[in-house]
Parts: structure tokens; C-alpha cells; sequence
């Protein structure tokens, strides 16, 4: 997403152009993202916001609304979850501050538009759920069959205890005792 910025870098009500604000919205329709192998597609994307000239910079603070499609992390089945986050980035037109700054804290930007993709990406990337699960009693797949304990009872029985973890159990008898 591209946001103008040329206005807000002219001067208007006072000699710098610092304070003037402008509102924005945009819409795209699909937004992929890649992420560690794993691709999430992100749908209906809402994004709303405001910038404003702080003085040689562009302060810029939005929302950003989309649906997400993520497999749950039990039974392995994709679903759709609306997902939201917020973002706040300042922008520095190119060649207005020198690289290595320690004023330096946003993004560099050139000509008269700002490109929002960076920041709405990594908005998104943090409000992704760890572990997506499809709903909060998924009974995910059997360990055995590997059915999905959602949909089909499968004829499995209980499951030995983990070997590995026999020193453990013992370890609880003994204080039960």
C-alpha cells in the first residue's frame, strides 16, 4: 500500500509543514506473506490510518483489519480467523538523516510516497497466533490412526504411557504415597 505524502510535506498552515495531517484508508483483496516455509494468506486486508508531519519527518499510526487462514495446530485442518493489529512507524525522506544515527529509529522513504507493505507485514507477523488452534476443545488426531477425533471415533484404545516418561510416573506414585 502507497501513501501520498507530498501534501503533507508542503508547507500549509504553518511555514514548515509540521502538523499537517492526513487520513487514510486502503484495501487489498489478498496479501501473502511467507513465512519460515509456511505461507499465510491474508484476506478482506482493512487498513486505516493517520500520518502526520512531525517536523522533517512523517509519523504514521494505523490499523489494520483482515481475515487469516491458518491449519490448526491439533487436528491439522485449515480454518479462518479475523485477525487485527495496530503499527506506528516514523519515515525520514531519503538523504534527511545520516545512516549509523542513533535519532535513526524508523524507515527511510524517497520521492512522494511512503510504501506501508513493510510495516502492515510485520503487524501482522506478531498478532499470528503460535500455536492456531481451530477451536478451544479440538480433539486433534488419534496417535495411532491418525484420524481426526473431530469428525470420526476411531476403534484405537488407550494409548500406552511414553516410556521415556516412566521414571516420571513413578516419581508421582511415590508422592501420592
Amino acid at each position: 500500500m502507497l501513501l501520498e505524502v507530498g501534501d503533507l510535506r508542503r508547507p500549509g498552515a504553518c511555514h514548515s509543514g509540521r502538523g499537517n495531517e492526513k487520513e487514510f484508508t486502503g484495501r487489498d483483496s489478498r496479501l501473502e506473506i511467507e513465512l519460515r516455509g509456511d505461507l499465510f494468506v491474508f484476506t478482506e486486508v482493512l487498513v486505516e490510518g493517520q500520518a502526520t508531519n512531525v517536523g522533517g519527518k512523517i509519523y504514521v499510526k494505523g490499523s489494520i483489519e483482515a481475515k487469516v487462514n491458518l491449519e490448526c495446530s491439533r487436528c491439522l485442518t485449515t480454518f479462518t480467523v479475523p485477525i487485527g493489529a495496530s503499527f506506528e512507524e516514523i519515515y525520514y525522506a531519503a538523504g534527511s538523516v545520516e545512516e549509523g544515527d542513533p535519532d535513526d529509529t524508523g524507515r527511510i522513504y524517497g520521492g512522494e510516497q511512503i510504501d506501508l507493505r513493510d510495516a502492515i507485514i510485520e503487524s501482522l507477523v506478531l498478532v499470528l497466533p503460535m500455536k492456531p488452534v481451530c477451536h478451544p476443545d479440538c480433539q486433534g488426531l488419534c496417535p495411532s490412526c491418525g484420524c481426526n477425533l473431530n469428525t470420526e471415533h476411531c476403534g484405537c484404545g488407550p494409548q500406552a504411557p511414553d516410556p521415556r516418561l516412566a521414571g516420571l510416573g513413578e516419581y508421582l506414585k511415590q508422592l501420592k504415597d
